[in-house]
């Protein structure tokens, strides 16, 4: 399980970003952030995978400090998946794939298999830089898979990982997501479109437009109309009479008049 407790972080003195933020991405669970534009959600994920240091607070994986943990580890137990990649140098998409593997990079099977999951083994050989916007995501997932593949733990932080792509392959890479949950890895997610959220995620956590947790709990709990509001700043209406809050329904917002 990954955690924290008591987050806060600021770029600037006057401005700050995360405000005392404590919650919890358990093991073999899908827990989808969401939040309106600059609400702190990527922040939170590299606060989470400690590329950035809060101004307070601490964040524990598995019981232990987050620093404490990596070092005794050889490889990296959590991996990150951006929203976009760039890559300097011209590697091939197998060669980005294979970072995941830094430590193995002779582990073909690794991936292979990563590769082949989210459907990308045909451009093995092309260069990254000459894939489309989606087919570079699910590049970038497939190094996520070939770095936790093997493992009994670990945590994968994925920022808007469909964003650009087609819904067939948006709902393949968030069944993958799925699929690792069901195999122990802790998985958090931003997403935007709560209707992927509603379908694929066990817990959400929801952060409100001046960087506060606003809720955090399963997903039927927290995706109504009044948690909506407060976090989205809109009002949100059940559309029909028979819709309730009974996890197979979902609040749509309400233009303003």
């Amino acid at each position: 399980m990954l955690t924290c407790r008591d987050l806060c972080f600021s770029f600037t003195r006057d401005r700050q970003i995360l405000r005392d933020i404590s919650l919890d991405v358990p093991a073999g669970q899908v827990t989808a952030i969401i939040g309106p534009n600059g609400s702190g959600k990527t922040t939170l994920l590299r606060l989470l995978l400690g590329v950035l240091n809060p101004q307070a607070g601490s964040v524990f994986l598995d019981g232990s400090p987050l620093r404490q943990s990596l070092r005794r580890e050889k490889t990296s137990p959590i991996a990150f998946v951006p929203q976009s990649s760039v890559v300097a140098f011209p590697f091939t998409v197998r060669e980005v794939v294979s970072l995941g593997r830094y430590t193995d990079p002779a582990n073909d099977a690794a991936i292979d298999t990563a590769m082949g999951a989210v459907a990308i083994s045909d451009r093995g050989g092309d260069a990254f830089q000459s894939l489309s916007a989606g087919q570079q995501q699910r590049a970038t997932l497939a190094r996520a898979l070939a770095q936790l593949a093997n493992r009994d733990r670990g945590v994968l932080l994925a920022d808007e990982p469909v964003s650009a792509m087609d819904p067939a392959h948006a709902l393949r890479t968030l069944t993958l997501l799925r699929e690792q949950a069901a195999r122990g890895i802790a998985i958090a997610v931003v997403l935007h479109d709560l209707y992927l959220v509603r379908q694929f995620a066990d817990r959400v956590i929801a952060l409100g437009p001046r960087g506060a947790l606003v809720a955090q709990g399963p997903t039927r709990d927290i995706l109504i109309p009044d948690i909506l509001r407060e976090v989205f700043g809109v009002r949100f209406v059940w559309l029909h009479e028979r819709d309730n809050p009974d996890g197979q329904s979902l609040p749509a917002p309400v233009p303003p008049e």
